[in-house]
């Protein structure tokens, strides 16, 4: 949605059109604008138009933003989605737009250069405002509707998220709902960009973030699972190590369980040759998951409560493994700008958090 000068007339009309069919006058654009859109955007639109810049188009601006996290060509081209090749592509045109070079190329990563790093917070800035724009203009064309937008790990959609939507519906039977489900690596920055209003899920490693409030929900130990007829129900207690010797499924494992399970397999480099080619099957979704455990080929890990019903059946049995590991099931939110909305559904976790204490 950053933009080339030359089209930047005709993208200012359609924001302009946006924000009128959304408000219902040119005088509400106006307000819109000035009031409601944040101001850092549109002041740095109006300095575009007015010197003829030519602003980072948004496939620079994602490259230069992964690559300057990373430091890494070919994991910043597999976390955007792109080929290695379109990776450079879009990083020659973030230099060629900025006029001057971003990064020291070197064989096997890639730094910023002193102007990279002073650029870096301006890029930071630019895609926070293009996202709260986005944002804002989605509220906008939403008014008197309301939307809810709940950002959830696979653990919390049925045992947390679906109760305390219930609850909301009975104060709120027209509020809209969002519920965004995966195994999110960087959770609290898409809610700190208002992509998530509040985020319920896996937050065991997050370090302290600002302006915002986390309330530990659960914790929970990790629990593995196998068929009945699988033969490591008849080998007694398991190590980790045992474990791993077998197909194992789960959903995605980001860094920090990784490096949990390095450690508690000896943190040495045959572990983590070991966690590297972990799980065989990665899949956030815990219906096919279940599904993975209607033969004895795999064993799969997860919370307890999602298997509960699977379980039940005794088709299914959890294997005694030491030592065990647990996580964090976590609910989080801004401080400030709450609505409606957000309070009831905050209120409602809260609640059940303190039933269950």
């Amino acid at each position: 949605m950053f933009f080339e000068h030359e089209k930047s007339l005709g993208y200012r009309k359609a924001v302009r059109n946006e924000c009128v069919r959304a408000k219902g006058s040119r005088a509400s654009f106006q307000l819109a604008t000035s009031v409601d859109l944040n101001r850092t955007f549109w002041n740095l639109l109006s300095k575009t138009w007015n010197q003829g810049m030519t602003m980072i188009n948004e496939n620079a601006l994602s490259a230069f933003l992964c690559l300057a996290r990373t430091g890494s060509f070919k994991e910043a081209a597999r976390e955007i989605g792109v080929s290695n090749a379109s990776l450079s592509r879009y990083i020659a045109q973030a230099e060629d737009e900025v006029g001057f070079t971003l990064f020291n190329r070197m064989r096997n990563n890639s730094t910023l250069t002193r102007e990279g790093q002073e650029f870096l917070p301006l890029a930071q800035s630019l895609r926070s405002d293009l996202e709260s724009y986005t944002r804002q203009v989605a509220d906008m064309r939403n008014a008197g509707r309301g939307v809810l937008r709940i950002g959830c790990g696979p653990l919390t959609s049925r045992t947390l998220i679906m109760p305390a939507l219930q609850q909301v519906r009975k104060q709120l039977p027209d509020l809209r709902f969002e519920v965004l489900v995966s195994a999110y690596r960087r959770p609290l920055d898409l809610l700190q960009s208002g992509q998530f209003d509040i985020f319920v899920g896996d937050l065991t490693y997050t370090p302290a973030a600002e302006n915002i409030e986390i309330v530990v929900m659960d914790k929970q130990p990790v629990v593995f699972l196998a068929h009945a007829s699988h033969e490591i129900h008849t080998k007694g207690p398991q190590s980790l190590a045992d474990l791993f010797e077998y197909p194992f499924a789960s959903p995605h494992l980001h860094k920090h369980w990784k490096a949990t399970l390095i450690k508690a397999l000896g943190g040495d480099q045959h572990a983590a040759e070991k966690v590297k080619k972990l799980p065989q099957i990665e899949c956030d979704d815990y219906s096919f998951l279940t599904g993975l455990l209607a033969g004895p080929e795999f064993i799969v890990g997860g919370m307890r409560e999602t298997f509960a019903e699977v379980l039940a059946t005794k088709t299914v049995q959890e294997i005694a493994v030491s030592p065990s590991i647990q996580w964090n099931i976590c609910a989080s939110r801004k401080v400030q700008g709450n609505s409606r909305a957000l309070k009831l559904f905050w209120s409602s976790l809260v609640r059940m958090n303190s039933a269950n204490e």
